[in-house]
């Protein structure tokens, strides 16, 4: 019984932030944004918007996903690139703020010809961390009070 109380107490602890705390927009550190909808059933809908690759940077793509307390995993298809990228990852915050710090895989289409020899080419992983945008400076200079 101890066990089973102390099991609560531990897992209980691990609810410090919430699936709510995600709603809003996100940048990472290669200037790619993902917004973010979190639902009542803590399902996620949103789009992301890539600085990298093929895409033009005003293109938005589709996400989906799930969070289930500071936890957080969502995909993207990146429909006509023939591509899918996902991540999972952990809400969390420091000195700077909140940041949700994932791992992702992307995974391409490989020719049908070429998927014997080149089928491990087409998957390729790394970590990216996403912090909410800071003040847009500009906004600030536009507002200074002209005395």
């Amino acid at each position: 019984m101890r066990k089973i109380a102390l099991m609560a107490i531990l897992l209980g602890g691990c609810e410090a932030a919430y699936a709510n705390d995600l709603d809003g927009l996100w940048i990472n550190e290669a200037g790619s944004a993902v917004q973010i909808s979190v639902a009542e059933d803590g399902s996620l809908s949103g789009y992301y918007q890539t600085e990298l690759g093929k895409p033009d940077a005003e293109s938005q793509f589709a996400l989906t996903g799930w969070a289930q307390g500071d936890v957080v995993a969502f995909s993207v298809n990146f429909t006509s690139f023939g591509s899918i990228t996902s991540w999972s990852g952990q809400l969390s915050a420091d000195e700077e703020g909140d940041f949700i710090r994932t791992l992702w895989q992307h995974t391409r289409d490989i020719a049908e010809e070429d998927e014997i020899e080149d089928l491990w080419r087409s998957i390729t992983a790394g970590a990216a961390t996403f912090r909410r945008p800071g003040p847009d400076p500009s906004a600030t200079q536009n507002n200074q009070d002209p005395r």
